[in-house]
């Protein structure tokens, strides 16, 4: 009897002893774990603050020297217009043109030829497209990773919206209109505020087409 008690003892001790050592903590791996969790909070954080000093650099100088310089370029191609119309003519499918385009004339001086309007409207999803792209562009060219704005950096890592940064409300257009004749009218149209010289590209594209057409619409007037 006692000897059944004594093998059934060194069973249970037996058992409980490698319970024991199966639950034992491996402190390698937890350390690994920790450390991981660590790094991966510490690129979260860095990720934010690559994001807040974007968005800073963005707001401050919102422009770069080759985005400028082709702008420039693009205002001698496309910016400069001669219509075989008067200048009354011309003045007043300019306006209609605008309002189709869902811009808000802010000034407008027929004697001096000048209108200023907000910018026209674009299909949101072209839009955003468009921001993006320019925002990417920008931050490659300020020495940020290419896919900063893509990056996932943790719940408290923040929203970093292009349509803030490049904003319609402080962008807008400047059209300049010179009589050169009876019927000939100069038009210059320029855009102020709006960087990305794809996006420059886009709204010359769009506001002359809406002039044409109202142009061809007007005919019936003169």
């Amino acid at each position: 009897m006692r000897a059944c008690i004594a093998f059934l003892c060194v069973v249970l001790l037996g058992g409980c002893g490698a319970v024991g050592m199966g639950r034992s903590p491996d402190m390698g791996a937890m350390m690994k774990r920790s450390m991981e969790q660590q790094q991966q909070m510490m690129d979260g954080q860095s990720g934010i603050m690559a994001k807040q000093k974007l968005m800073t650099d963005m707001m401050s100088n919102p422009d770069l020297p080759e985005w400028h310089d082709q702008r420039e370029k693009m205002a001698l191609a496309l910016g400069d217009r001669q219509f075989d119309k008067g200048f009354d003519r011309v003045f007043d499918s300019m306006i209609v043109a605008l309002a189709t385009l869902g811009c808000r004339v802010q000034n407008m001086e027929r004697v001096s030829g000048y209108i200023t309007s907000s910018i026209p409207e674009l299909p949101p999803a072209q839009l955003q497209a468009l921001q993006k792209e320019g925002t990417k562009h920008y931050a490659v060219a300020k020495g940020y990773p290419a896919d900063i704005l893509d990056r996932k950096n943790g719940m408290f890592d923040i929203d970093f919206d292009p349509n803030s940064m490049m904003s319609r409300q402080m962008s807008g257009l400047t059209l300049t209109m010179v009589k050169q004749g009876a019927e000939a009218t100069k038009v210059k149209l320029r855009f102020d505020n709006v960087y990305y010289p794809a996006l420059t590209d886009e709204y010359y594209k769009i506001v002359w087409q809406a002039v044409d057409k109202q142009m061809f619409l007007d005919k019936g007037l003169d």
